[in-house]
């Protein structure tokens, strides 16, 4: 699974900083996750855990989640959005991020505890969730995490990205991998989302058939 057709596109939107689906800094909810997660760390604990990012573009969750105590991977096929985030967090940081394709970069089977999902997922068509969603299934430890945001939003393909779940929709889609842990409404929302978006974290279980 590859969206070469859309690699343009995304760097021309980075290029001219017309990326509305961007936070200027870290969302609340993922502030107060982290904040949980982290409580106890020093500067000699062990890791919180390995985390990955996809479609990470300019990066800034990856400072979060490094400082409070978190292995961090991310990946974004923008090399103009990677570019951006390397001088944005600095070459310790910015050696984290891969310029790479999410669906088919080879990443090791089951070698996360956690991958954190903002605007990414409705970034692409309806068709196109099934492969996401089996690809964290098959990337996550069993009991790892799925963690974040989740648009919702009945999609309209005349429209485009951002493309929303109808209700119920979601549930049916992650039912087959994972358990549903929490589910908020966020307040913080940028404008593109407001009124629509969800703070989710599920489990990935055992019971899947796979």
């Amino acid at each position: 699974m590859s969206l070469p057709a859309h690699i343009d596109f995304w760097n021309t939107r980075y290029a001219s900083g017309h990326t509305p689906w961007e936070f200027n800094g870290i969302p609340a909810n993922l502030q107060a996750f982290l904040k949980k997660k982290s409580k106890g760390t020093t500067p000699t604990a062990s890791p919180r855990g390995s985390v990955l990012i996809p479609g990470c573009g300019t990066g800034q969750e990856i400072k979060a989640f490094a400082e409070a105590g978190f292995e961090v991977t991310a990946i974004d096929f923008s090399e103009v959005a990677v570019k951006k985030a390397r001088e944005l967090l600095g070459p310790a940081l910015g050696d984290r991020i891969i310029i790479g394709d999410f669906f088919t970069h080879e990443f090791a089977p089951a070698s996360f505890d956690f991958v954190y999902e903002r605007a990414f997922l409705c970034a692409f068509p309806p068709e196109l969730r099934i492969a996401y969603r089996d690809r964290v299934a098959g990337l996550l430890k069993r009991g790892g995490d799925l963690i974040g945001y989740f648009y919702y939003k009945t999609p309209d393909r005349k429209a485009g990205a951002p493309y929303g779940f109808a209700w119920g929709s979601s549930d049916e889609l992650f039912g087959r991998h994972f358990i549903l842990l929490k589910d908020v409404p966020v307040t913080d929302s940028v404008p593109v989302f407001a009124g629509r978006e969800r703070w989710q974290e599920q489990r990935r279980t055992a019971f899947t058939g796979n």
